[in-house]
């Protein structure tokens, strides 16, 4: 066998007896960090292929979490290798905590799949947490079918401590005429308002019906408040200056379509879409304006270290 050029210097360099012994240790070593080193690879292997080790073929102990779980075991490993890195962190005891008490609730077992899916953090809710949190939604008597809905798209929902859902939705509620449907379809679109700041969030609640002068109907089946405050007060300001977002008559329904833009449209819409399409200006124009509006609301609230900052969403 050729001796590897750099273990033949060494050989080389050394003289008689001892460089035979020496070298032959240094094998011996060599053999044994590779070994390990292969050994390694093969176990991190394992663990980063769990779900599938060869094209279309899935190993026994997922077959037998599927059947536990009453799902298709080539969905399962699809949800397995879409999320490794986190899922390799959950036991199968913790699948079905989730799968069991769920499904006590009417979930079904693709819909459970799907959310974790969507959010493999749900998989770290002990079941005392789930009760807990399940406790509170209900306590609401939300329609049972569009609260599994809402879940289902918005699974970040059972994350909440219960306190904090206790706390927030009769806030949230007040604001959109105690409608129980309106506050699950303004969470469907803007699942933060359950964990931002309550104070940003009123802000930006505040602004929508006192300022714009919108009623709820106008405002839940959009992602308004997934947005800034900045944004909205900048835009809506705009539209002011140009003539184009007019008040409301006081003796109008506060629900009744205005001729004013939209509020999808407002806000749902690139900087450039937005002044282009909407305010039919161009894009250097409100970028312009944008500049000098912010400048103005960073004067303003300068001294006001409590406020949060309108261009941020970081509190």
């Amino acid at each position: 066998m050729d001796m590897p050029f750099s273990f033949r210097k060494i050989w080389l360099s050394m003289p008689g007896e001892f460089s035979y012994k020496y070298f032959t240790m240094l094998l011996i070593k060599s053999f044994r960090t590779c070994h390990l080193c292969h050994c390694f690879k093969m176990i991190a292997s394992k663990n980063m292929s769990v779900a599938i080790n060869e094209p279309n073929v899935v190993p026994e102990h997922l077959n037998n979490l599927a059947k536990q779980l009453n799902v298709k075991s080539s969905v399962l490993s699809k949800v397995i290798n879409n999320h490794q890195e986190k899922l390799q962190f959950y036991t199968e005891s913790r699948w079905l905590v989730l799968f069991e008490y769920l499904t006590q609730y009417d979930f079904k077992t693709s819909e459970l799949l799907e959310m974790i899916d969507s959010n493999p953090d749900i998989l770290g809710v002990s079941r005392q947490d789930l009760q807990k949190c399940m406790t509170a939604w209900t306590n609401f008597r939300f329609d049972d079918k569009k609260l599994r809905q809402l879940i289902v798209s918005q699974p970040s929902c059972l994350l909440l401590d219960d306190k904090q859902i206790l706390s927030r939705i009769p806030k949230l509620l007040s604001y959109v005429g105690n409608k129980q449907n309106r506050l699950l379809e303004l969470i469907s679109y803007s699942p933060n308002i359950l964990f931002d700041n309550w104070k940003y969030i009123e802000s930006k609640l505040d602004y929508l019906l006192l300022n714009m002068e919108l009623g709820p109907t106008q405002f839940v089946t959009t992602s308004v408040m997934s947005s800034t405050l900045f944004d909205l007060k900048c835009r809506h300001t705009f539209l002011i200056k140009l003539g184009m977002y007019k008040p409301r008559d006081p003796k109008a329904n506060p629900n009744q379509i205005t001729g004013n833009p939209s509020l999808k449209k407002i806000i749902e819409t690139s900087d450039k879409q937005f002044a282009v399409k909407v305010a039919g200006v161009t894009a250097e124009e409100f970028f312009v304006f944008k500049k000098i509006f912010k400048k103005q609301l960073d004067g303003e609230n300068e001294d006001d270290s409590d406020e949060p900052e309108y261009y941020s969403d970081d509190n």
